[in-house]
């Protein structure tokens, strides 16, 4: 359970640092190919809305637009199944791979660490795994956002696709929302809320791991971050650990 606890400073010798295996190995990863991917989606699209990159000789030559448009279109098919299986892994993963944003809780603690995001407040809920504000922007961003950018990516893929094939099933998403240009726009101003979250989340994490000293950063390489507590002693630190690796099985 979440301990509320007054700020303290980095590097606070009163604090013994304890590892808890956090993050199993599937949900690294997720992280690490969701974020390749996000890199890769976003460069490509920009290209392909706005190809500035003019190679010289003939088109059909370098070939610039249709490897722009070819991996773009590869690398939305693995972001997709990078989050089925993440869905998936949800179900079966451990405590700290699930999200429970229906309870009451998980919104009052969001709201408190915003204000602490934002310096309006020096107290802080902590956490073991994600605090509620990062898990309500990978709700919105990860899941929301990346439905919206699937379905209008393939509604749009649909046009230069056969009717009759798997894409087809996309194609009413263009009448749906009254034009392809519509779908375009919702899925170019999507990928720019793609790129704020990114700033907003490289902030949190650091900003945790150098407040908290919690090993946040280092996590989504290990597995391991760690619980800041006066009264754990020092002989525990082994044994939470030979407690929590488990449940990576």
């Amino acid at each position: 359970m979440a301990e509320s606890k007054n700020y303290q400073p980095y590097g606070s010798p009163s604090k013994l640092r304890a590892p808890i295996y956090v993050w199993q190995l599937p949900v690294r990863l997720f992280h690490w190919i969701n974020a390749v991917s996000i890199v890769i989606l976003f460069v490509t699209g920009l290209y392909i809305g706005n190809p500035i990159l003019v190679a010289p000789g003939e088109a059909v030559g370098n070939f610039v637009m249709g490897n722009s448009r070819y991996w773009h279109g590869v690398t939305a098919y693995i972001f997709t199944a990078n989050l089925l299986f993440r869905l998936y892994w949800f179900i079966v993963g451990n405590e700290y791979s699930k999200l429970r944003f229906w309870r009451k809780e998980f919104w009052r603690d969001a709201i408190a660490t915003l204000k602490y995001y934002l310096f309006l407040t020096r107290e802080h809920t902590t956490h073991v795994g994600h605090n509620s504000m990062a898990q309500l922007m990978y709700l919105v961003f990860i899941w929301i956002a990346s439905l919206v950018m699937i379905l209008t990516g393939f509604a749009m893929r649909a046009t230069a696709t056969p009717p009759d094939g798997v894409l087809g099933l996309f194609s009413w998403l263009i009448p749906a929302m009254g034009s392809e240009n519509q779908v375009r726009m919702i899925h170019h101003l999507f990928a720019w809320g793609y790129a704020a979250f990114l700033l907003g989340h490289l902030y949190m994490v650091f900003r945790q791991d150098i407040l908290d000293d919690d090993g946040t950063v280092s996590s989504m390489i290990s597995g391991y971050k760690y619980e800041l507590s006066e009264t754990i002693k020092p002989e525990d630190t082994k044994n939470r650990k030979s407690e929590d690796h488990p449940a990576s099985s």
